[in-house]
């Protein structure tokens, strides 16, 4: 019998994935094996779009999208010379815990409750509903109602003087 993250991974692959390639990113094939970092691309006129699928570390049936715009030079470059970084997360509830990521096991009050758990496909479903409010980030890189912001600064590296 699969587990519930094996579930997961299978969905992810035959709905997500699809979903992604059909807005022109490219990445892996599948989501398997015990990476929990799957990473998507695509080039747009501001460098490339980067939307990773990140599975909880501790193997529970959960996983988040985050989103970046990568500069034309790479995040490298931005550390070097200075420059902002924003980086969009997904998910479908407000929340800092993996607890608000996309999944398919319990809640508390769900357990208390003997609520049926959300199948794998119906949170894969509701996160390619998604999609379209995450295609519109991608030229703000505003928060939404599903995305949060994160904002790096890097000031650049001083050089010394001789």
């Amino acid at each position: 019998m699969p587990t519930a993250r094996s579930a997961l991974r299978a969905a992810l692959t035959g709905s997500l994935l699809p979903a992604l390639q059909g807005l022109g990113f490219t990445g892996p094939s599948s989501i398997a094996g015990n990476s929990l970092l799957h990473e998507f691309r695509r080039p747009s006129q501001r460098g490339n779009c980067l939307l990773t699928v990140q599975l909880e570390k501790n193997g529970l049936p959960r996983f988040i999208l985050s989103l970046a715009n990568e500069p034309p030079g790479g995040f490298e470059a931005a550390v070097a010379n200075g420059g902002i970084v924003r980086q969009g997360r997904v998910q479908p509830r407000r929340g800092a815990t993996t607890g608000a990521w996309f999944r398919t096991d319990h809640t508390l009050l769900q357990r208390v409750r003997r609520s049926e758990e959300p199948s794998a496909a119906a949170v894969v479903a509701s996160c390619v509903a998604l999609l379209p409010e995450v295609d519109g980030w991608w030229q703000t890189e505003a928060p939404s109602e599903h995305i949060t912001v994160l904002e790096t600064n890097f000031p650049g590296q001083q050089r010394a003087v001789a």
